[in-house]
């Protein structure tokens, strides 16, 4: 069964971009309110409780998100293909950096 599928329906904030690929393309999960960016593949939520959120609520750990973002911007790369030795080996390259 594929977990991801059609496009995400519910309005998005004018200004709302992806914080990763800056795409405004979502699709949603099988999980309620769930949904994942078309382009990086990060994860957002649409709702909080019972509200349903205008502007995505990304999911990714803080700790992966510069990580992820660096690995994005040199490879094009979804997070779906990124593998655990890639985000391990850009995490310790981030606590070089600083």
């Amino acid at each position: 069964m594929e977990y991801w599928r059609r496009d995400m329906n519910w309005p998005l904030d004018k200004d709302w971009k992806c914080p990763i690929c800056g795409a405004r393309n979502l699709t949603w999960g099988l999980s309620h309110g769930e949904c994942r960016c078309d382009s990086c593949h990060v994860q957002f939520m649409m709702r909080e409780g019972e509200t349903i959120l205008t502007v995505p609520q990304c999911t990714l750990k803080s700790k992966y998100f510069t990580p992820f973002k660096r690995l994005w911007e040199g490879s094009g790369r979804p997070i779906s293909t990124i593998t655990k030795e890639e985000m391990n080996a850009e995490l310790d390259a981030e606590l070089v950096r600083g």
